[in-house]
């Protein structure tokens, strides 16, 4: 549950201006209360006043009821009581009274209105005398024109725009509050129906706030009225001829998230022996919180949600193929074609590496699985395979023969055939692609393409790249946590709508190509889909900003890697080693991790490489007089080599990375930042 603290911080103008932002105190103390938890939202809201353009700034205070809600259901946005005391004087100015104060509330897209209500009533206490009360005013406006309703249109003094339906909430019109006494304001529960598809994101804002204040000025009584529409700051030190601009959409007071139903994409493997005891994720979308897991209708052996959109659970004892369904607050899952798991004697593949050939073929590949013995055949798509060797009942090894595109490798034994899945997928594409700044996409070999972000307008530039398995895809990350996604790479979410302390420096992807992970130069870390979070640096003080990840093979952990070569890891993998203790000559700007994950390799501008683990060290640039620097790094599928890549397109191929073509001979409307290679 996300909630935010309301309290007036700072005035500004001279003058009657000043009096005005003082007048908005009273405004101000509608969004109320202060839970243990609250995060302060700045507000501006700018106005013309008597003597110029200036500004009140408040600090917000509300609370959605939960971070999460059921699509058709009930939720509340709250505020809580509060007081204070109206000013006397500002600035030497004197304030006699404020009056009808108004805020206004746009009813969120994405919901309807079911009531609002307040915990009471305003209560006024003066200097001297008993205290009064009166009703705050709540009001819901459908429309522009519904009766009481007074939001401002907009025009050439008042920038803003409050859409219908909305609230307003105010103090009694034509009752004065004077100066000296205290003023407390009740408590406010907003109801809304969450009637938007599931993902949708509910904020509440503030569109508008209206006062009328009455002053004296050179022994005269002025009335003044405010209308303040949102700004983004700062209040000016003093009131101005130029107008002030629109920030739009206002700051997020409190927010919540509709869940829609949960929905199975996948299970991965998709098959398993009857007696049970298969540990399999599910992919799909709002699985969190998952309150049971059925196989053809029988619980798990156990489960638990690792992310919004994945479970893990074991699968029961069972016969023939049945639907696996989670069930969530929102309800069952619906039956779907992915959601099939197949209870089987025959041999189950669960992974295959390398899973990337050039389309001669030929190399060694080690399939993983269970029930594997007796194999009699492996085949890729309808190919057979040579030098077959089962090593164990998980394990066979097998030459890999000449193919094309991705295709499966499924085994043969006397009880049965393999049924395919996305682990068992091996891609003839071999090749990688070079991605730009302006989100530019360079393909080579037979890596596809599969579209670019060239064409856009991007709000902040590209700083990384990474592929699907299969290859068929990728996602491309922006500095301001934008995703963009092409082929069969899914989007899962991104944190383009985040304000972040640092920029994002770089993506990993999980290895089934469910999820990934954003990395920012502070070493914050961001999971979307079925990446787990396992840890960040972001609270950590770092010597050297972070520059970017990678992922361990089974998609349990990660490391991060700093431009002065220090490495951190998290989850399952292993420390290995850093360049953290060295002088480097120039910065590391990435890395990348050994097939098994028991190694990585680090990369530095000046195409120097750094190998820990098991990762060998197959040669660098860093003897080389480079056009321009590298800024990243792949590595071959078997682990046998790697390419780096420059700021101008080229391209580098040591050990058994073929080199299969660069953008070293192009202008380019923009410099490359990183690579990825089909794996």
């Amino acid at each position: 549950m996300r909630t935010f603290r309301a309290k007036v911080t700072r005035l500004g103008a001279i003058g009657a201006a000043t009096v005005l932002g003082a007048a908005g105190l009273g405004v101000a103390g509608l969004v109320t209360a202060t839970p243990a938890s609250a995060a302060t939202v700045q507000q501006y809201f700018a106005f013309d006043g008597p003597t110029g353009w200036t500004a009140v700034n408040t600090a917000a205070d509300w609370s959605a009821s939960a971070a999460t809600v059921a699509k058709g259901s009930n939720f509340t946005f709250q505020s809580a009581a509060s007081s204070q005391v109206v000013p006397t004087t500002v600035s030497g100015v004197t304030v006699l009274y404020i009056d009808n104060t108004i805020d206004y509330y746009p009813i969120p897209a994405g919901t309807s209105f079911v009531s609002a209500t307040a915990a009471g009533s305003v209560t006024y206490t003066p200097v001297s005398g008993p205290a009064t009360t009166s009703p705050l005013t709540i009001t819901y406006c459908p429309t522009a024109t519904s009766a009481g309703c007074t939001a401002a249109a907009t025009s050439a003094t008042f920038l803003g725009s409050t859409p219908a339906p909305y609230l307003q909430f105010g103090t009694q019109a034509g009752l004065h509050f004077a100066a000296g006494g205290t003023l407390t304001l009740p408590a406010v529960t907003v109801t809304l129906t969450a009637s938007g598809s599931g993902g949708t994101v509910v904020n509440w804002t503030q569109s508008e706030f209206d006062t009328l204040t009455a002053i004296t000025l050179a022994g005269t009584t002025i009335p003044v009225t405010v209308v303040g529409y949102p700004f983004v700051g700062p209040v000016p030190a003093s009131a101005g001829t130029t107008q002030l601009p629109l920030l739009s959409p206002p700051p997020t007071l409190a927010s919540t998230s509709i869940v829609g139903s949960a929905s199975v994409s996948a299970v991965l493997p998709n098959s398993g022996p009857p007696a049970g005891g298969t540990t399999v994720t599910i992919h799909g979308t709002f699985l969190g919180n998952p309150s049971a897991v059925t196989f053809g209708g029988v619980a798990a052996s156990s489960f638990k949600g690792l992310t919004a959109n994945s479970v893990s659970a074991v699968a029961p004892a069972g016969t023939g193929t049945v639907d696996v369904q989670v069930t969530t607050f929102v309800g069952k899952s619906s039956v779907s074609p992915g959601d099939s798991f197949t209870y089987t004697n025959g041999p189950i593949v669960t992974g295959v590496r390398p899973n990337t050939s050039t389309p001669s073929g030929g190399i060694s590949v080690t399939i993983t699985g269970l029930q594997l013995t007796g194999a009699t055949a492996v085949h890729f798509g309808s190919t057979p395979a040579t030098n077959v060797t089962v090593n164990s009942a998980t394990s066979i090894t097998a030459t890999a023969p000449a193919g094309s595109g991705v295709v499966d490798v499924t085994v043969t034994n006397p009880t049965g055939t393999s049924i395919t899945s996305s682990q068992d997928r091996f891609n003839y594409n071999a090749g990688y692609w070079l991605t730009a700044s302006d989100g530019g996409v360079f393909s080579y070999g037979s890596a596809p393409f599969a579209g670019s972000a060239g064409g856009l307008a991007l709000n902040k530039p590209m700083v990384g790249m990474a592929s699907t398995p299969d290859g068929n895809g990728y996602w491309l990350d922006a500095s301001d946590g934008g995703v963009f996604n092409y082929g069969d790479a899914n989007f899962f979410g991104s944190a383009g709508n985040l304000t972040l302390n640092k920029p994002v420096v770089g993506i990993a992807a999980t290895p089934d190509g469910y999820g990934y992970w954003l990395v920012a130069s502070d070493g914050g870390v961001f999971n979307y889909g079925d990446a787990q979070f396992f840890g960040s640096a972001g609270n950590l003080t770092l010597n050297k900003p972070v520059v970017g990840m990678a992922s361990t093979p089974d998609g349990n952990g990660y490391w991060l890697v700093a431009s002065d070569g220090g490495v951190f890891s998290y989850g399952d993998a292993g420390f290995y080693g850093s360049a953290g203790n060295l002088k480097l000559n120039k910065p590391v700007v990435g890395m990348a991790s050994t097939p098994d994950g028991n190694g990585y390799w680090l990369v530095a501008s000046d195409g120097g490489v750094f190998s820990y683990g098991d990762a060998g060290f197959h040669g660098s640039a860093g003897n080389l007089t480079l056009n321009k620097p590298v800024v990243g790094m792949s590595s071959a599928p078997d682990g046998g080599g790697y390419w780096l890549a420059a700021s101008d397109g080229g391209v580098f191929s040591y050990g058994d990375a073929t080199f299969f073509g660069s953008a070293g001979n192009l202008k380019l409307n923009k410099p490359v930042l990183g690579m990825a290679a089909v794996s």
